[in-house]
C-alpha cells in the first residue's frame, strides 16, 4: 500500500488534479512539499473554494473528445461505424462483446483512468471542508458541491465496473484502495447525492456551469432506481419522492420546441438542469462532431463541412429506422430529424474563375460514395455545432473544434424517470397519462394525435414502452448504457438491436461489466488478479 501523506502544501493538492497515470492508489500519493500542515491552510476557505471550483473542469474533462464518447459503444442506441470497426482493433470489441474486449484493452483503460483522478479530487476536496471552520454556510454550499461531483463519477464507475475503490481520505486507513462491496459503494453515492441536494442552493446567479439542489435531487432519484437489487438500498418511492422534489420547485420546463434544446446560441435552457460548459473555441471544445460526423462528407467537403467527421459513434439501425422498418420512430415524431441526420446535401462555395465565388450542390448519392457500408447511413445530430462550418462565419471553420454545451440532466428525463416510479408504484394510469400530456405531445408539436397517445397498459407493457420512450426523447445523451444495466436489458436488446453485437453474437451476461483494466491490477497494491470482474480471467 502505498503511503497517504496527511500534511501537504496547499499547491501539492492543486497539481495532482493534472495527474495522468496508471494507478487510482497512485492517484492519493501526494508528495510534502511545505513545512504547513493542511489544517492550517485551510482554515481560509478561500483556501478550499478553488479546489471545489476546479471539480467542474476535472469532470468535464472526463467527457470531452473521444474518450468521453466511449461509454456510448456497445448499445442497442449506438455503435462505431463500419470503418472503425475493421480499422481500430481491439476497439472493435466494444461493440462485439468478443475476445478483443479484454483486460489489456486501452478503450476500457482509458474510461477508468480519466475518471479516477476527478473522483480523488473530490475526495480531497470533501477532506479539506471538513477542515474549514470559517463561513458555515459557504463551506457547506462548496461542501454540496464537491459530494455532487464525486457521487457524478462513483455513480457512473460503479454501473460500468460494479465494486470499485472508495476514496474517501478521512478513512482511507480503514477502506484502503481495494474494491468495496456493492452496499457500501452505493451507501456513499447515495450519501454524496443526499448532501449535495440538502446543501445546494437552486441556483448562482451567472455561474450556470455550478450544480444546483435540482440536479442533486435527479441524481439521487437515479441512484435510488439504479442502485444494485443486492445492496437493499433500491426504493422507487424515494426516488419518486426527489422528482416530485424537482416537479414542485417550478424552476424548470419543458421548451416548447424540441428543436431548441440543441442549438448552440440557446445554453443553460429551462429545460436544463445541469449542463457543461463547452465553446467552439480551443482548449474548451468537445470535439464530439469530429467522432460523429460523416466520414463520406469530410472526404468530399473536407473538415469544414459541420456534419463531416469519422464515423467514431454511429446510431444502430433500430436508433435510426421508422417502425415499419424494424425500428424506433413513430410517424410524425419531431424529435426524429432533430436527433438525426438523414440528408447529407451541402452548399459548397466554388471558384468561379472571375474572381467570385458561387454556391453548388454536389450530388453526395450512395452510388458515388466508394467507402465501406455506412458512412451515408444516418448519423447523429445533436453534437453538429454550426459555428464550424465554412458557411456559419462564426468561428473557426473545422468540426473538429464542435463545442456546444452539453446538457448531463434535463427535466424531460426527470418526468420520464417520475413516470416510470409512478408505474413501479402500482400508478401506471398516472404514468401513461403523463408521459403522453407531457413528453408525447411535445413531440408532436403541442398536439398528440389519438392514434399515438398511449391507452391503459400493464405494468409490464408500461416497462417496455418507457425505455423506447426513452430513447426517443434522450438518444445520444449519454444514459442508455445506465438505463439498459438498472433495468436488466442489457444483453437482450443489445443482442437485438447492436448491429455488430448482433453479428458476432458473442455478448454474455458477464459483459455488463467491463473488465478491470490490467494496469491497474498490476500497478495497485490494493488489487490481485481475483480482483477481474468474471469472464474476463
Amino acid at each position: 500500500m502505498k503511503k497517504i501523506y496527511k500534511y501537504s502544501a496547499i499547491c501539492a493538492l492543486v497539481c495532482t488534479f493534472a495527474l495522468n497515470i496508471t494507478s487510482c492508489a497512485d492517484f492519493l500519493k501526494v508528495d510534502p512539499t511545505g513545512s504547513l500542515a493542511e489544517e492550517q491552510v485551510f482554515e481560509k476557505i478561500d483556501n478550499v473554494e478553488p479546489l471545489v471550483l476546479g471539480l467542474y473542469k476535472s469532470y468535464r474533462n472526463c467527457k470531452e473528445g473521444r474518450n468521453g464518447l466511449m461509454p456510448y459503444l456497445g448499445t442497442d442506441e449506438t455503435q462505431q461505424g463500419n470503418f472503425q470497426l475493421i480499422s481500430s482493433g481491439d476497439q472493435a470489441g466494444m461493440d462485439k462483446y468478443n475476445g478483443q474486449l479484454n483486460a489489456t484493452s486501452t478503450q476500457v483503460s482509458s474510461i477508468w483512468n480519466n475518471r479516477w483522478p476527478a473522483v480523488v479530487s473530490a475526495a480531497k476536496a470533501i477532506y479539506a471542508l471538513g477542515m474549514t471552520t470559517e463561513q458555515p454556510e459557504r463551506a457547506a454550499k462548496l461542501l454540496g458541491e464537491a459530494c455532487f461531483i464525486r457521487g457524478m463519477l462513483m455513480f457512473e464507475l460503479s454501473m460500468y465496473w460494479g465494486e470499485i475503490p472508495v476514496i474517501d481520505i478521512a478513512k482511507t486507513d480503514e477502506l484502503g484502495l481495494g474494491r468495496q462491496p456493492l452496499d457500501i459503494v452505493w451507501k456513499y453515492i447515495i450519501d454524496d447525492f443526499t448532501t449535495a441536494a440538502r446543501n445546494l442552493p437552486d441556483s448562482y446567479n451567472g455561474e450556470p456551469q455550478r450544480a444546483t439542489k435540482g440536479a442533486a435531487l435527479a441524481m439521487l432519484g437515479k441512484a435510488y432506481m439504479a442502485a444494485p437489487e443486492s445492496t437493499n438500498l433500491r426504493d422507487f418511492s424515494k426516488a419518486d419522492d426527489c422528482f416530485k422534489q424537482i416537479i414542485d420547485m417550478g424552476r424548470y420546463r419543458l421548451l416548447n420546441n424540441y428543436s431548441d434544446l440543441f442549438r448552440y446560441d440557446n445554453p443553460n435552457s429551462a429545460e436544463s438542469l445541469f449542463e457543461l460548459q463547452f465553446n467552439n473555441v480551443w482548449p474548451d471544445c468537445n470535439y464530439w462532431q469530429f467522432d460523429t460526423g460523416s466520414r463520406a462528407c469530410d472526404s468530399w467537403f473536407s473538415q469544414a463541412c459541420s456534419f463531416s467527421g469519422y464515423d467514431f459513434l454511429v446510431p444502430t439501425p433500430f436508433a435510426y429506422k421508422t417502425v415499419t422498418e424494424g425500428g424506433i420512430w413513430e410517424d410524425g415524431d419531431l424529435r426524429k430529424n432533430e436527433a438525426l441526420r438523414y440528408d447529407f446535401t451541402y452548399y459548397t462555395r466554388k471558384y468561379s474563375g472571375n474572381g467570385t465565388y458561387q454556391y453548388v450542390t454536389p450530388d453526395l448519392s450512395k452510388t458515388q460514395w466508394t467507402g465501406t457500408t455506412d458512412e451515408l447511413d444516418p448519423h447523429i445530430k445533436k453534437y453538429e455545432d454550426f459555428r464550424t462550418d465554412s458557411l456559419s462565419n462564426l468561428g473557426i471553420n473545422n468540426m473538429w473544434n464542435s463545442g456546444k454545451n452539453f446538457t448531463v440532466i434535463r427535466y424531460a428525463d426527470v418526468l420520464l424517470l417520475h413516470a416510470e416510479c409512478l408505474n413501479e408504484l402500482g400508478q401506471t394510469s398516472d404514468a401513461v397519462n403523463l408521459v403522453n400530456n407531457e413528453i408525447r405531445t411535445r413531440a408532436w408539436g403541442g398536439t398528440l394525435p389519438a392514434d399515438k397517445k398511449w391507452n391503459n397498459m400493464s405494468q409490464g407493457d408500461f416497462r417496455i414502452k418507457i425505455m423506447d420512450e426513452r430513447m426517443r426523447e434522450l438518444c445520444f445523451e449519454g444514459w442508455r448504457r445506465i438505463d439498459l444495466l438498472r433495468t436488466n436489458k442489457f444483453v437482450e436488446l443489445i443482442k437485438e438491436r447492436n448491429r455488430w453485437a448482433k453479428e458476432s453474437g458473442t455478448i454474455q451476461d458477464f459483459n455488463k461489466r467491463y473488465p478491470i483494466p490490467d494496469t491497474e491490477i498490476k500497478t495497485n497494491e490494493a488489487f490481485s488478479k481475483e480482483d477481474q470482474n468474471p469472464g474476463y480471467n
